[in-house]
């Protein structure tokens, strides 16, 4: 199955903790977004099509509604809010990364794993236009070899824009710059298209029958 998958964090345990547990400690904050500081580090104009996703999923099953997380900055409660995909709408800046607060979830040890992706920064729509999906792409892979210093020759290069469905994928086609359509790859929930191959170099942008729930970058 292709994924955009960059890291993987399980939440650990901070003690004995049992399904009837409310509340357990899951550690610092910063370990539970990987990379994020060095992400906000970034000049705005270098992030503007591009994200860190990270996405909470539950090794027991439990829905992303009934999941609850939590930290403390500077006097106030916040609780992660997660969709219904898993994914963190609300991760934290720098000043709370920085504190260092510890986080707390509703969900026993070693039940629930936190994953880092690539996404693309537009709102769901229908239409994507060509040279904003490779401009995502551009910054993503700038930004993979910046932080990965000496070892960039070995980072991955972003290549595939992967839309992902709430079931079966929609029709999904590329429009050319006169109006002629070709059908994109589809993988059962997933289009996939490759902005910066040969063939879609005529493509003006992408469209679909209903919009995707996220975006990838994948190599």
């Amino acid at each position: 199955m292709i994924r955009a998958l960059l890291a993987a964090a399980f939440l650990a345990s901070a003690g004995s903790a049992t399904a009837e547990d409310v509340e357990r400690e899951a550690g610092p904050l910063p370990r539970l977004f990987p990379h994020r500081e060095t992400y906000l580090d970034l000049p705005p104009d270098e992030r503007s099509r591009f994200r860190l996703d990270y996405v909470v999923a539950s090794q027991q099953g439990v829905p992303p509604e009934d999941i609850r997380i939590w930290y403390e900055h500077e006097g106030e409660r916040i609780e992660l809010a997660l969709t219904g995909t898993g994914r963190i709408t609300n991760p934290p800046d720098a000043g709370a990364l920085a504190a260092e607060p510890t986080v707390w979830v509703n969900q026993p040890g070693g039940s629930m794993a936190l994953t880092m992706l690539f996404a693309y920064a537009g709102e769901p729509a229908t239409r994507y236009e060509r040279g904003d999906l490779l401009g995502g792409l551009s910054q993503a892979n700038r930004a993979m070899r910046r932080a990965a210093g000496v070892a960039a020759l070995f980072a991955p290069n972003f290549k595939t824009v992967i839309f992902e469905f709430d079931g079966p994928a929609p029709e999904a086609w590329a429009v050319d710059e006169d109006g002629s359509r070709t059908a994109l790859t589809v993988q059962e929930d997933r289009a996939l298209f490759r902005p910066r191959d040969r063939e879609n170099r005529s493509v003006s942008h992408v469209e679909f029958g209903r919009e995707p729930v996220r975006v990838l970058f994948d190599s």
